[in-house]
This record gives structure tokens, sequence and C-alpha cells, in this order.
């Protein structure tokens, strides 16, 4: 898979996403990226909160960082089982959170599917050898090698 290419922001650009962002706060909050996203061609959902929250301040919009307290996993887990893997419609359901830290918290933290159980012997062999022939991709190496680990847990070991 190609990573895709970086292409600057044009001030029309950066217009049309501070009119879509103005549009979507009279409606609801938090900003509902995906429909954001829709206004500005071209751009994802993510490109479009990223450019908002580092250059256009984002205060409109209080994102909370550190540690996630039991209230916000148990939105989580209602958002995910209302609408799945749809972070941006998932983050709606857990205020001052966004859909990247919504969906990382799930895949590393709150998905029932994760692997827990004690790191065997073996496993740890496997590791090791893997890590010295493809190197520290951790999400490449639990797909390949420890389906339902987590990379972080892989990192961790």
């Amino acid at each position: 898979m190609l990573a895709r290419q970086r292409r600057a922001w044009s001030s029309e650009e950066d217009q049309q996403l501070i009119e879509a962002v103005k549009r979507d706060l009279k409606s609801h909050k938090p900003l509902n990226w995906c429909i954001i996203s829709e206004h500005v061609p071209n751009r994802s959902n993510k490109d479009c909160r990223k450019r908002w929250m580092s250059t256009h301040s984002g205060a409109e919009v209080k994102i909370t960082k550190g540690a996630w307290s039991e209230a916000e996993d148990d939105q989580l887990r209602a958002g995910v089982q209302t609408f799945g893997p749809r972070w941006c419609r998932v983050a709606q359901m857990v205020p001052g959170r966004n859909s990247d830290q919504c969906a990382k918290r799930w895949k590393d933290t709150l998905d029932p599917a994760i692997d827990r159980s004690k790191w065997t012997l073996e496993e740890d062999e496997l590791l090791l050898k893997v890590v010295g022939e493809i190197g520290r991709k951790w999400a490449r190496v639990v797909k390949q090698y420890f389906p339902g680990r987590t990379g972080l847990a892989a990192k961790n070991r």
C-alpha cells in the first residue's frame, strides 16, 4: 500500500474549511468532521480535523487529552455498539474525544476481541525472530504472526 502524498492547503481550501466549521457549529457540538469534509473537496474528515486543530486553533472544540474516564469508556462502548467502527460517528457520542482517540482506545484497550492471555515462551521467541526480520512494524507483526494481540501489546512486550 502506498502512502498518500501530502498536499499543501490552499487559501481557498482553508476558507472552505472555516465556513464549513462555522455552519456545523450552528447545528451541533462536537463538530462532525465527516460532514465538514463534504464541503472541502478532495480532503478527508481526518485532513480537515487535523488542519483545524493545528492551524485554526480549534478553540470552539475542546479536545480532552490524557487518561480516559470510566464514563468515557462506557460512552465509547455504546458508540461502537451503535455505529460499529465508524469513528466519526462514535466520537460524537464521546464529548471531548476525537475519532482518532476513540479508534485507538478501542483497538488498543476496550475491544473484547483482544487476546489478553499471558505471552508464552514460544510467542516470545517468535516475536524476537519476527522483529529481527521485519523490524518494529507492530501492526504488521501482530497482523501476520499474533492475531488477536495488539500492536501496543507486542511493542510493550
